[in-house]
């Protein structure tokens, strides 16, 4: 059966589009005009017409389209309207073409009898596995609706805390950029012209001059090998990195590097409240939770810790002994947590502590950026006053003996 996208205009003179699996063009045109929609294209799907099939330019389903799509799902369901018929609002009104596609698929498998969450546990790429449990667990309690919403709130605190992230460090990586452009610049292009200056007069050139100017000339006859060498160190360290190895190595540097270090820590705190926080407010069981919280940490050394949580909680001990038996998370966590089990309020306590911990990683960020700013700007005051002295203090000695 073939896959056709379309756009269509609503009454309201709104285009949307869309895409639907079908026999053919005639029925699916019927079924739009049906609805009341003025068809305006219907194209049928295949690899010259859709070049987003192609892995490398498929889009991405970000945390934001997540959190959109959660809310508008909550919206609609809590109007009374039935999950197929709230699946095929969405489908339209869906800007990002993969989660578009899926969604689609997902409709199709409710129309046949298919539950919302085997639909979604189907495409586990585009929906996480928090989303299918959580969707699960409020399809047995019969609490879809405040699911979605506990869902939305959930990526929107995540993709809020990606975001701050990556401005803070944003600033830095730019400074970065500008100061290795910089001195690459000067080695390159600026000191070779003195060097051919100072040899036209033969000066006797100090050490660190002598040092330069050879580094340069290096770099400038043979930047190939240095482009080579950069390449194949980048794609090196890229798949060591994606090896079990290199993750293990990766979450023991984030985690013990003595600035870096506290910044992880917090955000692993945050995302492991925010994250055990809301499934058990859904009611998903501990030991599923804590499943899928190891895997949303982002740390491999933390998440062979959290296997072992979980053992210690399938013999009884509860999640405040284990958990703190890691030693990686603050105490404060620890003794919310401690209370929330002794209170009955699990969901509730660790709500609190992952709003705390949220302004703890914008504390920490804020701390960290102060102090990387004006290392890279002595860093670069450094390094060019090293290159400029180097091709100055001949040129005085030139300067000396022709004015003598």
């Amino acid at each position: 059966m073939p896959n056709y996208n379309y756009k269509v205009k609503t009454e309201t003179g709104k285009v949307l589009a869309g895409e639907v699996r079908i026999d053919n063009q005639e029925e699916l045109r019927r079924l739009l005009e049906g609805k009341g929609y003025k068809v305006l294209d219907i194209v049928e799907k295949n690899a010259l017409t859709d070049i987003s099939e192609i892995k490398l330019f498929k889009k991405k389903v970000r945390l934001k389209d997540l959190a959109v799509f959660c809310r508008q799902f909550a919206i609609v369901l809590e109007a009374g309207v039935p999950i197929s018929q709230s699946m095929e609002v969405l489908k339209l009104q869906t800007t990002n073409s993969t989660l578009r596609n899926c969604l689609s698929d997902v409709y199709e498998n409710i129309q046949k009898g298919v539950a919302l969450s085997n639909s979604m546990r189907q495409h586990s790429d585009v929906f996480p596995e928090i989303l299918v449990n959580m969707v699960e667990a409020g399809e047995i309690s019969g609490q879809l609706d405040l699911v979605f919403i506990r869902l939305a709130d959930l990526f929107e605190s995540q993709y809020k805390l990606t975001q701050k992230i990556k401005g803070a460090l944003s600033y830095p990586i730019i400074v970065s950029v500008i100061a290795i452009g910089v001195i690459i610049v000067l080695m390159a292009f600026v000191v070779p012209q003195f060097s051919d200056i100072l040899g036209e007069f033969n000066v006797d050139m100090p050490v660190t001059t002598k040092i330069l100017i050879s580094i340069s000339l290096f770099m400038k006859n043979y930047w190939y090998i240095i482009a080579a060498v950069i390449i194949v160190s980048i794609a090196g360290i890229g798949a060591f990195l994606r090896t079990r190895d290199g993750k293990l190595f990766m979450g023991k540097m984030a985690i013990n590097l003595p600035i870096i270090g506290i910044l992880t820590k917090n955000v692993i705190t945050a995302r492991l409240t925010r994250t055990l926080g809301t499934l058990m407010a859904s009611g998903v069981l501990l030991i599923q939770s804590m499943e899928v919280v190891g895997k949303v940490l982002g740390n491999a050394v933390i998440e062979d810790k959290i296997k072992g949580v979980i053992e210690d909680i399938k013999k009884g001990k509860g999640l405040t002994v284990p958990l703190a038996s890691v030693r990686y998370f603050p105490h404060m966590v620890i003794s919310m947590i401690r209370i929330g089990e002794e209170s009955g309020n699990l969901d509730f306590a660790l709500e609190k502590s992952a709003d705390f911990y949220d302004q703890e990683v914008e504390t920490s960020l804020q701390q960290i950026t102060s102090m990387i700013e004006p290392a890279i700007m002595i860093f670069l005051a450094l390094t060019v006053g090293f290159i400029v002295l180097s091709i100055l203090m001949p040129m005085f000695s030139l300067y000396e003996e022709l004015s003598i």
